[in-house]
């Protein structure tokens, strides 16, 4: 009996181990990218997703906080005189006109500011659009001469196309009269003050129109505190 020692040794062909083709890596690195890619969109979309949702809700809190804020504040307006013509001694508890109304009322307390302050609610001219801003001054001492104007206004709501305040109150007949766009008797306060605005475009917003029924009685608000006027005339 012979020993071959050479069929022990040879390899196997069927056994044989080979390599990747360059093809094949080809194919499997080409795979291996766009399903890199899709991952990639695919966090990218998300991403985009969530910052999509963040602002929606930012612009929803916007609004609400807005609305909430000049409800409480114009809400709670009081008959109080800020102003009183040195002349005619025409007593000044609120005016108001499309863009503009001044009024006097407390402050929240959670600013930490006490009393009664003058305040006033504004739309102003912003580039293309308009934007609501809030300005307050303390009641006691108040002098229109002398407000800074320097000092900027606290905003509120920009991207604002259109829009603006209305009023009702009682008419001659002590009835509830027609929406009116100008508050002409500056010694009576109105029943309801209504702010209608048309978002921009590009705000993505929709504001619902406010209306804000006053806590005290309009039609009895002339004469309150004749006596009584700050240091303006």
């Amino acid at each position: 009996m012979t020993f071959d020692v050479l069929r022990f040794t040879r390899r196997n062909p069927r056994g044989a181990q080979r390599g990747f083709t360059l093809i094949e890596l080809l194919v499997a690195m080409t795979l291996v990218a766009l399903l890199m890619t899709l991952v990639y969109e695919g966090l990218r979309s998300g991403q985009r997703a969530a910052e999509t949702g963040q602002a929606f809700i930012d612009r929803t809190n916007r609004l609400r906080i807005t609305q909430e804020f000049i409800r409480m504040q114009v809400g709670r307006l009081m008959p109080l005189a800020y102003k009183q013509d040195t002349t005619s001694g025409k007593l000044y508890l609120f005016e108001g006109d499309h863009e503009k109304i001044r009024y006097v009322a407390p402050m929240p307390g959670y600013l930490g500011y006490g009393g009664t302050y003058v305040q006033e609610l504004e739309l102003i001219r912003d580039g293309r659009d308009r934007s609501l801003v809030f300005r307050h001054w303390l009641h006691n001492g108040f002098d229109e001469k002398k407000i800074d104007q320097s000092e900027p206004p606290i905003l509120l709501l920009s991207g604002i196309r259109d829009g603006g305040f209305r009023f009702k109150g009682l008419n001659p007949e002590g009835k509830v009269g027609d929406w009116s766009e100008r508050w002409e008797d500056s010694q009576l306060t109105p029943l309801i003050i209504e702010l209608d605005l048309t978002m921009s475009a590009e705000s993505r917003m929709d504001w619902p129109v406010l209306d804000v029924v006053m806590m005290v009685d309009g039609g009895a608000t002339r004469g309150f505190n004749a006596g009584f006027f700050p240091s303006g005339g």
